[in-house]
Parts: C-alpha cells; structure tokens; sequence
C-alpha cells in the first residue's frame, strides 16, 4: 500500500519550549450524558499526551476547544477529567463557540486569541476540516505545530489513499452533502462503496454507478428505514472477507434509536479480518463518534489497523488528501 507523506512540525521539533506560552487546540468535543457526566472519553485519551508532553517540557499551556455545535454546552465535565488524568497546570478557556466569531474565521478573534502566546498546537483533528479561527486563523500568526495524535491521523490516513485492492469503502451514518466528495474520489479506487440505511431514503441522489451499492433490504418502523437487513449486511460481509483495505465510517443504522445490531456485527467482521492482518495483509481504518462507540463496546478497538478520532474529517482527508487546519501549520511563521 502506497502512501502520501505530508511533511508537519511537531511537537518534538518546538525549540526551547520550557517557558513558552502554547496555546493548544485540543479535541474536548465528546458526549455529555444527562447526568453531565463523559460519555466517551476516545478523543481526551487521545489527546492527553500531548498536552502532558508540554506540561512536563516546562511550557505554560493554554487550552481552547469547543464542544456541541452551538457554543451552548459546558467544558467545565471536560476539565474536571483532565485535572483529575493530567499531572500538572494548565488553563483552560470557555467553549470557543460561545463566540460567533470562531465559526466566522474572524480576524479579531484569532489576535485575541494568539495574544501573548509563542507557539500554536493543534491536536484537534477531529475539526480541522473546518476553516475556523482556532483552526486556520490563529496559525497565521503564531508558529504552528501538530499534536502527537494530529500528526498520527495525517500518517495513518495517508495510507489509504492509494488503497491496495481489493479495497471496499463503507459509509454509514447521515449527511449525504459529507459523504459526497468521499464518494467521488473513491470510485476510482475502491472496488465496492457500500452505504448504510439512511442512504436508502436519499437514492436519487446518489451517484449511478455499480460499484457504488445501496442496502439490499432494510428494517423498518413507523415506513421509515432504521437498519440494513440481513441480505444488506451479507454482502457488505462477503466483501470484508476477501478485501485487503478497509474503510469505514458511520453505523449502519440508527445507532442512537438502538438499531446496533448489524453495525455491532460488522465491526466484528472487520476486527477479525483486521486481526494481526490475518495472514492476508488486510488493512482497516474506521472513523465516527457511533462506530468507535460500537467498537468499544465489543473491546475492539486494538484490533483496527487504525481507529480515527474525527468522522468527517476523516473522510474529508481520504477525499482530498489535506485539510485546512493541516495546510494552517505548514504556511504557519516558523
């Protein structure tokens, strides 16, 4: 398998860091249950390294981030989890999105934010396929650099652009408009792009192309389709047998109503075909918040070549080989 290297400055190439002021994105977007408590904490583990590299080299953290869409939720479950994981001192600002000028990429905001700052680091994969000031602002005008678990993403993913074949690609979940370019650039390599049950709804849409295969048949509620059938799931399983890549992204169907069953069985098939790459070389790497959900439940996530912590930034990278906030560091004043 062939794979594309992007060159990013990391945090291992930071000169003299100790008393440097970094201001660190991390990925703090994670499930609050009712209770208020973490639902899943797959992003923070990842990201703690990172941030517990800086403490330890002496640098003076600054943490930004944002959680839910709309700047309406807390971080203050987040930063009781990271006081209780990381040893040592850092501080942490409210939710980026309370200000609309972050999804707005303003000027303004990213010089307020960098203000008295020496160095940038982004370890929030998961949004730099958004064109954010935290993201691509701020980079502008500190030196910038990728976390551990950022420049591991680029790594990884950088293998399955150039997918060895058999390679079948498998996109579950909804928002076809994020799905689309995924699509597109895969049907010159992939041998079969399977979609999951919400895409059964959306057909018409969907590009006329017979490697490109909606669910066979489907379970339904209420005339609205909830999962794929057995028949669907079948074929999807064949293919992962014989296939030698992997990709996927999003539950099959709708995971959050408690239709898990065929995107459970499919993370099993996958684990074992993936499993110490199975004498065949087979090649996995999954991506989104109810597939690693999925995932975990089975305690299978050490059995994927690679497990994502972003969903639409992984395919947004699989689709066209970069992202904003991975370009942000490379143009970035070093």
């Amino acid at each position: 398998m062939k794979s594309r290297t992007i060159e990013l400055p990391g945090v291992e190439d930071i000169v003299n860091i100790s008393g440097k002021r970094v201001l660190l994105r991390l990925c703090l977007n994670i499930p609050i249950n009712e209770q208020g408590e973490i639902a899943n904490d797959f992003r923070l583990t990842k990201s703690l390294p990172t941030l517990q590299t800086l403490i330890d080299k002496g640098a003076k953290v600054t943490i930004i981030s944002h959680i839910g869409s709309d700047g309406s939720q807390s971080l203050a479950p987040i930063e009781k989890w990271l006081r209780i994981n990381c040893k040592g001192d850092f501080t942490l600002r409210e939710n980026l999105r309370l200000d609309s000028r972050e999804k707005a990429n303003d000027g303004d905001f990213a010089r307020e934010l960098a203000q008295d700052q020496d160095i940038y680091v982004n370890e929030d994969f998961a949004v730099s396929h958004r064109a954010h000031t935290s993201v691509v602002g701020v980079p502008k005008l500190l030196p910038s650099y990728a976390g551990f678990q950022l420049a591991q993403e680029v790594e990884q993913l950088s293998h399955f652009l150039d997918p060895e074949k058999p390679c079948i690609v498998i996109l579950g979940g909804a928002k076809l408009e994020t799905k689309m370019p995924m699509i597109n650039a895969f049907l010159p390599k992939a041998d079969k792009i399977f979609l999951g049950s919400y895409f059964a709804s959306v057909a018409m849409d969907i590009p006329k192309n017979p490697k490109v295969i909606l669910p066979l048949d489907g379970v339904s509620k209420d005339g609205k389709i909830m999962d794929i059938g057995k028949h669907a799931l079948d074929d999807i399983l064949e293919a992962v047998s014989t296939a030698k890549s992997i990709i996927w992204n999003g539950p099959m169907g709708k995971f959050e109503d408690g239709y898990d069953a065929t995107t459970k069985e499919l993370a099993k098939a996958i684990a074992k075909a993936s499993e110490n790459e199975n004498g065949r070389g087979v090649k996995s790497v999954v991506g989104g918040g109810d597939s690693i959900s999925a995932i975990q439940s089975l305690n299978l996530l050490d059995k994927f070549t690679f497990v994502s912590t972003g969903g639409g930034a992984m395919l947004d990278f699989l689709a066209h080989g970069t992202l904003p906030g991975i370009d942000a560091i490379i143009n970035s004043p070093h």
